[in-house]
């Protein structure tokens, strides 16, 4: 048996031009664009931290995070 992946009806935060999904329904939130693109998890620490890459460079860390992170999403609230 398979978990169904959590449904996202609320839009992105702003800034958000891509996210990565994690196992456990946090994200990795991808902003920015060129070569002033950031990123961070909604579930744990992870990002980075006000210093920006390149695109293909934060999309490849975004990515590789949200595979690995077992951190659930925190609270909006």
């Amino acid at each position: 048996m398979t978990t169904p992946l959590p449904v996202f009806a609320e839009p992105w935060p702003e800034g958000v031009t891509h996210r990565y999904l994690t196992h456990v329904g946090a994200t990795v939130d991808v902003t920015g664009g060129g070569d002033r693109t950031g990123y961070r998890c909604t579930g744990c620490i992870y990002g980075s931290s006000g210093q920006y890459w390149h695109e293909n460079v934060a999309h490849e860390r975004a990515q590789a995070h949200a595979e690995k992170c077992l951190a659930l999403p925190r609270p909006t609230q």
